[in-house]
């Protein structure tokens, strides 16, 4: 006689696969609820409609801290809070970067402390000095060239004078936030501050090899790519 029992089915890798992301969406989902909540509870006690306030400020501001290490240390996104995928990976063997000196009027060309654009931001300006300044035609170029010019030239005076070179540290010093990338603050002292007005700007195009460089700093290949006229 035969069997009319029904087999039952064990789950397989590819179910538990696909049953894992809707795990972490309905966790992401309870994360963001509470996010809602404490700031909907922080929001009510600033109008004094929940009491006490501070309680309640100080909850919102406690979640969004431990929320935000939570999706960094696990990798696991919880919208609005990231693991932030953008700043890991492994680097490329060929690196290209931008690189904008100053030339004074004697033609000697000097580096410029990333804090001289401020409140631009150098992680900012780069990208797009690499992507979109090529492309522009030459009177763009020039009007973007003679905005950073004397943009450069006021850090300059302002670190020259003892007064800083940036603009987002003006109040705090030291102590103000860093910007996404830790880069060197060249304009620190007064000794290490360009003597002479810059009078024009150059851009290069900066291409190294990664394990090359590890061996030997020096080995860059530098293309020119605007110059400003003087």
């Amino acid at each position: 006689m035969p069997c009319t029992c029904r087999s039952r089915r064990l789950p397989t890798a590819a179910h538990e696969a696909a049953a894992a992301p809707s795990v972490l969406n309905i966790g992401s989902g309870f994360v963001f609820l509470g996010f809602l909540i404490a700031a909907l509870l922080a929001a009510l006690s600033e109008r004094g409609l929940v009491a006490p306030r501070r309680r309640f400020v100080n909850l919102f501001l406690a979640y969004a801290v431990l929320a935000s290490f939570a999706a960094g240390l696990s990798q696991r996104d919880a919208w609005p809070f990231a693991k932030w995928p953008m700043a890991g990976g492994r680097a490329a063997p060929e690196y290209s970067a931008i690189r904008i000196v100053g030339v004074d009027e004697e033609g000697v060309e000097r580096g410029i402390d990333y804090r001289a654009w401020q409140p631009m931001a150098f992680d900012e300006l780069m990208p797009w000095m690499h992507r979109t300044f090529p492309r522009l035609p030459r009177p763009s170029q020039d009007r973007v060239a003679a905005h950073l010019l004397d943009t450069a030239e006021a850090a300059r005076r302002k670190a020259q004078a003892g007064e800083g070179a940036g603009y987002l540290d003006r109040f705090l010093g030291p102590l103000a936030a860093p910007e996404f990338d830790l880069h060197p603050r060249a304009w620190s002292r007064a000794e290490a501050v360009p003597p002479r007005p810059f009078v024009s700007l150059r851009v290069y195009r900066e291409t190294w090899n990664q394990e090359e460089r590890r061996r030997d700093p020096s080995l860059v290949r530098r293309l020119l790519l605007y110059e400003s006229p003087r």
